[in-house]
C-alpha cells in the first residue's frame, strides 16, 4: 500500500487520462434531487477516483482533509433537469399523457419524481444516460473550455494556496 501522496506531476497524468464522464457519473451515482450531495473526489494517495453520498445536513469538509480533493459536486438543493430537455419532443407528449392519466387518481402528486422514471421504465427510456448527457454537455461547455484554468483549480486544491506560487 502507498503511503506517499501523489505528485503534482501525477495528479496531472492521471487528469489529462479521466473522460468527462469518468468525472461526473460517480457524483450522480451519488445524489437524490433534494436529499443527497453527490462529490467525485481523488484519493491522494491511491489515485482513485470514488463517489461519495452526503445526505441532508451532512458535512464533509474537504479543506481539512488532506488525502482527497473534490472534482465535481452536484449539490442536493439543485433541481438539474427539465423534463422538456431530457426528452425528444414525441416523447414529451407521451410523457403529458401520461401524467395527464396519472391525475385522475385521487392520490395523484404532481411533485413526485417518481413519476418521470415510472414513464422512462415504461417507455425503455434510459433515464440515467440522458441526465448523464446533459451534464457532460454542460461540464465540456463550462469547466472545459480552458482546460488549464480547470486543472490549475484543482492543482490549486492540491497545495495549501497560501505556498503556493503560481
Amino acid at each position: 500500500m502507498r503511503n506517499k501522496m501523489l505528485s503534482e506531476e501525477e495528479i496531472r497524468r492521471l487528469f489529462e487520462s479521466l473522460s468527462i464522464r469518468e468525472i461526473i457519473e460517480p457524483a450522480l451515482d451519488n445524489w437524490i434531487a433534494y436529499e443527497s450531495t453527490g462529490k467525485t473526489i481523488i484519493n491522494l494517495k491511491t489515485g482513485k477516483i470514488q463517489g461519495i453520498r452526503l445526505n441532508n445536513n451532512e458535512l464533509l469538509d474537504m479543506s481539512y482533509d488532506s488525502e482527497h480533493i473534490e472534482l465535481y459536486k452536484i449539490e442536493q438543493e439543485e433541481d438539474l433537469f427539465d423534463i422538456e430537455d431530457l426528452l425528444d419532443s414525441e416523447e414529451y407528449e407521451k410523457f403529458l399523457d401520461f401524467k395527464l392519466e396519472k391525475e385522475e387518481d385521487e392520490y395523484f402528486d404532481s411533485y413526485n419524481p417518481e413519476l418521470f422514471s415510472e414513464f422512462c421504465n415504461i417507455e425503455s427510456i434510459d433515464e440515467k444516460e440522458r441526465q448523464l448527457k446533459i451534464l457532460i454537455e454542460n461540464y465540456e461547455e463550462y469547466r472545459f473550455s480552458n482546460y488549464q484554468d480547470f486543472e490549475h483549480s484543482i492543482i490549486l486544491k492540491y497545495y495549501d494556496e497560501e505556498d503556493y506560487t503560481y
